[in-house]
């Protein structure tokens, strides 16, 4: 009986763990740091980096939904913009971020994220990217010099 009462203990233990360790979300829509995260890792993956692309991964994202058919061509030629879905900016840019930064408001919940893309693997000269996401989608896009 008290091996039964300790592992019931350590069940409920464990689930309020599990309920305190997931982030909270600013946002009605649920969206934090790691649903963004899980998009750059689904999305980015179409474009390892500026010279390699994977179309099977685009064609994976129109047929799942998570991009419709004329987002997937902007995808392909780079063409993001204020208040499309996240996906599409990382589809765009790949998985070749040079750094990640936060917003956080006061009870610690990520408001922004920013990833910095910077043109090392391009082939022609070309500025950097910084784009911002807030709730799901592209909040602002600002060019980074080299």
């Amino acid at each position: 009986m008290k091996i039964l009462k300790n592992i019931l203990v350590l069940a409920l233990l464990s689930q309020v763990a599990a309920c305190v360790s997931k982030p909270t979300s600013a946002y009605e829509s649920g969206w934090t740091e790691n649903t963004n995260e899980d998009a750059y890792n689904s999305c980015g993956r179409y474009r390892w980096d500026n010279k390699f692309k994977e179309p099977a991964v685009l064609q994976h994202l129109i047929t799942s939904g998570a991009l419709t058919s004329s987002q997937a061509q902007r995808a392909e030629s780079q063409d993001v913009r204020v208040g499309d879905p996240e996906c599409l900016a990382y589809a765009a840019y790949g998985l070749n971020r040079a750094k990640i930064g936060f917003q956080r408001n006061k009870e610690g919940q990520v408001t922004e994220k920013i990833a910095t893309y910077l043109c090392f693997n391009s082939e022609k000269t070309c500025s950097g990217v910084r784009v911002h996401f807030a709730d799901g989608k592209v909040s602002r896009i600002t060019p980074v010099s080299e």
